[in-house]
């Protein structure tokens, strides 16, 4: 064999090792991931997480192949290294650029040089490899989740790589510091992996994603011919997007099918411009600052189920839920929420359900590189934390084929398809297929509480994915209903869609919900009432909102109506619609004063009056001015002056009905 030939051979062979030791680095990767996710409060399907383990087992393979090939004569230990490296090269090489990219490797060079040095004992083999697999990979996970809950910005912008590569090496590092004392590495490895397990028992909050239920049924019988009511509520949808209300894309053809059985109502408005405080007022006919669950105004204590400070209130414990009252009626009351932020248990909007089930469909406290890296191929990989609409509709289905036959039900269930991240799946990703710089736009992270001006370019494809999953959540509604058709509970029930706000996009330089400036696309939203029977049918103009749905499914279901509403019956609603939202502290402290403002807004016919805590006063005639774009209010400061004076004899009397037992 000639040295050519034999050193061919030699490196093919140790290729084939190093593929054997890549392909047990990515196995380890996985293994890690998960306990660092699922030790945080993280939760995936097991489909995906098989989906990760095998991305991180073929490039492990790959880095090791390489590894193996360019240097045959490297031990495991130091091959174990170069892996730990290259995972860490995987997690910053999507964000920051060549130059940072260049900087880590540059450095990551020099630490291998390092540790090579420093690694010369007799103990270079499998053990060595693992032990030092998995300091690296434990290191940059664990102090990547350390990072998040302390909410720090270290690993964003020219830091992420220098931070990257510091959590990688600092776990070795302190490993042969250990060795001065503990010179065996089983017995290090033992030590440092019951630290690690005495560090999650007291430190580590998993998260328990089973339903909570309710064994509270009332024994009361409900009177014969109690309607079922099904209330879905379509998070994030502004009526504009929905070909029902006459949109150009047949984003809502289900929908539009439903309102033919029913009244469609052209005017409803939430009350809120994001999730808590208005579905609170859908579920108890009571308007924001009635019912308590509202923004703070500044951080609470402790921390959401996706790990962000609290800055919002739970809704108060006097309010009575629509489920509490359906619940006395004798209805068995289910929900199923894709909403696991603001729609979670600890809210307060559980109670009265029987089964209230509000698990995250994908929560991954710390992303893993490889997930990363699948993103720049295919942008929605592992992007959607929120559950499906189509497992929404499972799961309800299957709690509903449950129930006796004797007994009404109250189902309730939210889609959350439109809300960002704004990436439409195929097939229904129809409208952004060709569009301009589409390829480019899908790896970048588009949403921003900046307000600032959007390019038409990236406008059309927010739009164009936006009702792409408008059109996907409206495939599943219509599959609901078709499933009530089919079990005979559908003619007879109380069927009401309606979206709990709207959504930004673009408009105004904003995008998003939650602290914007209460414009047209936040409030005004679809809603169908499909009455029991050959009910009410139409179209309806009269100026509504959600906190009248309560008053009208107590209506339908002669159940008792609470005191002290807000709202009423759908065909008795005379007063004009309101809206409100207050400051969010993070907001404030991210993106300055623009965001330091609460905000009231008033109707009076096509008029619409926008006050904020700064003093500002917009006067909008959407009658001839639909997208807000023309303030009246400097024109008519006497409509002004009459519609400020309305409000705040309003305000005045919505503190009057404010509950004072609310959660502080």
């Amino acid at each position: 064999m000639t040295p050519t030939t034999a050193n061919w051979t030699a490196r093919l062979a140790a290729a084939v090792r190093g593929a054997v030791l890549g392909a047990v680095a990515g196995g380890l990767w996985a293994a890690a991931e998960f306990l660092v996710n699922w030790a945080g409060g993280g939760i995936a399907p097991l489909e995906t997480l098989r989906t990760i383990a095998s991305l991180d087992v073929a490039l492990g393979t790959t880095v090791g192949v390489l590894a193996g090939f360019v240097a045959p004569g490297a031990r495991p230990r130091s091959i174990a290294l170069v892996l730990v490296l290259a995972y860490g090269f995987v997690r910053i090489v999507a964000p920051p650029g060549a130059g940072a990219e260049a900087v880590y490797v540059t450095l990551a060079a020099m630490a291998v040089l390092v540790f090579r040095r420093l690694g010369r004992d007799a103990d270079a083999g499998v053990l060595a490899f693992v032990h030092v697999v998995l300091l690296g990979t434990v290191g940059l996970l664990a102090g990547e989740l350390w990072l998040d809950a302390h909410h720090a910005r270290a690993m964003r912008g020219a830091m992420l790589p220098l931070t990257c590569l510091g959590l990688l090496l600092l776990a070795p590092s302190l490993d042969r510091l250990m060795a001065f004392v503990v010179r065996a590495r089983g017995v290090r490895m033992l030590l440092q992996a019951g630290a690690m397990g005495l560090a999650i028992a007291a430190l580590g909050t998993p998260l328990d994603a089973r339903p909570l239920e309710d064994s509270v049924v009332t024994s009361v019988p409900p009177p014969p011919g109690s309607p079922d009511v099904v209330l879905v509520s379509l998070d994030t949808t502004r009526a504009d997007r929905l070909s029902t209300y006459g949109y150009d894309r047949r984003t809502s053809p289900n929908l539009t099918r439903l309102a033919s059985d029913g009244e469609l109502y052209r005017n409803a408005r939430s009350p809120a411009g994001w999730t808590l405080p208005a579905h609170a007022s859908m579920m108890t006919g009571l308007f924001p600052h009635a019912h308590g669950a509202t923004l703070a105004g500044g951080f609470l204590g402790g921390e959401s189920v996706d790990g962000r400070l609290q800055v919002a209130h739970p809704l108060a414990p006097g309010a009575v839920t629509l489920a509490e009252v359906l619940r006395d009626r004798g209805y068995r009351t289910g929900a199923f929420v894709a909403n696991f932020s603001y729609l979670y248990r600890d809210y307060g909007l559980a109670q009265g359900f029987a089964v209230y089930e509000d698990a995250p469909g994908l929560l991954l406290r710390v992303r893993p590189p490889v997930v990363r890296l699948a993103r720049q191929f295919v942008a929605s990989f592992c992007v959607k934390p929120f559950r499906t609409a189509r497992s929404i509709n499972t799961s309800a289905l299957d709690w509903l084929d449950a129930q006796p036959a004797d007994r009404p039900v109250f189902l309730f269930v939210n889609y959350m398809e439109p809300h960002q991240p704004w990436m439409a799946e195929p097939p229904h990703d129809r409208w952004a297929r060709g569009l301009p710089r589409g390829r480019e736009l899908a790896r970048k992270n588009l949403y921003t509480h900046a307000v600032r001006p959007l390019d038409p370019e990236t406008m059309a494809f927010i739009g164009a994915h936006y009702d792409g999953q408008v059109a996907a959540m409206d495939e599943a509604l219509g599959e609901l209903l078709a499933a009530l058709r089919t079990r005979g509970r559908y003619e007879g029930a109380l069927v009401i869609v309606t979206g709990d706000h709207g959504e930004l996009l673009g408009e105004h330089g904003q995008m998003g919900h939650m602290g914007r400036m209460l414009y047209e696309p936040l409030l005004r939203v679809p809603l169908v009432v499909k009455y029991p029977g050959a009910g009410r049918r139409g179209v309806v103009d009269t100026a509504v909102q959600l906190v009248d749905l309560m008053p009208t499914v107590v209506e339908a279901t002669g159940a008792a109506l609470p005191d002290g509403l807000g709202g009423t019956r759908l065909s008795a609603v005379a007063r004009p619609p309101y809206a409100e939202e207050g400051i969010n502290p993070f907001l404030v402290r991210r993106y300055g004063d623009v965001y330091d403002r609460s905000i009231q807004v008033l109707y009076d016919g096509d008029y619409k009056l926008i006050v904020t805590s700064r003093g500002e006063r917009m006067l909008f005639d959407l009658g001839r001015d639909p997208q807000e774009r023309v303030d009246l209010a400097g024109r008519e400061p006497a409509r002004v002056q009459e519609l400020s004076q309305r409000l705040e004899l309003r305000t005045a009397r919505l503190a009057a009905t404010q509950f004072t037992e609310k959660v502080r």
